[in-house]
């Protein structure tokens, strides 16, 4: 017999159902529900909404449900209204704290590179003089992204007042 928690390790730790489409100020979002199994019997989602251009919203309120299909339902039976509610709830939120989410981005857009230049080098057989440092300085770059951070965190607005 499978324990639950045997189950939840057999299950992918992230699910994601697709909602349908909300078009807001001109701009068509696609509107996904993301989903994660919580305490072996619950499941928590949230509302993902994406664009063309790669942006990227998430809601800030969770759905609860048993099963990754209720939550789907909920999320499908919303109206058209409340959708866009959350997405500019959230959105407004995304825009918040806009120096933060500009730093975090570029720490990803970092990682990303990291991970392309360590995959490249792995390839490749060996790490070279000029990968190592490539590593050293994305890796420099990290940390000085990362003590900015603590520098805009709770600071609202472009700006560093």
């Amino acid at each position: 017999m499978v324990s639950a928690a045997q189950k939840s390790d057999q299950i992918e730790p992230f699910r994601q159902g697709f909602v349908g489409y909300a078009n807001v100020d001109g701009r068509q979002w696609r509107v996904l529900v993301r989903l994660r199994l919580e305490d072996e019997a619950w499941w928590r989602g949230r509302l993902w909404f994406s664009e063309a251009g790669g942006t990227e919203v998430w809601d800030k309120e969770e759905l609860l449900g048993r099963s990754p299909e209720e939550l789907l339902r909920q999320a499908r039976a919303l109206p058209a209204a409340e959708i866009v509610r959350h997405f500019q709830e959230s959105y407004d939120e995304r825009r918040r704290y806009f120096a933060l989410r500009a730093l975090v981005d570029d720490f990803v857009d970092t990682a990303r590179g990291l991970n392309r230049v360590a995959v490249r080098a792995g390839v490749d057989g060996a790490y070279g003089l000029a990968t190592t440092r490539e590593l050293d300085r994305l890796q420099r770059q990290m940390q000085f992204l990362v003590a900015g951070m603590r520098q805009v965190a709770g600071k609202e607005g472009r700006a560093n007042r």
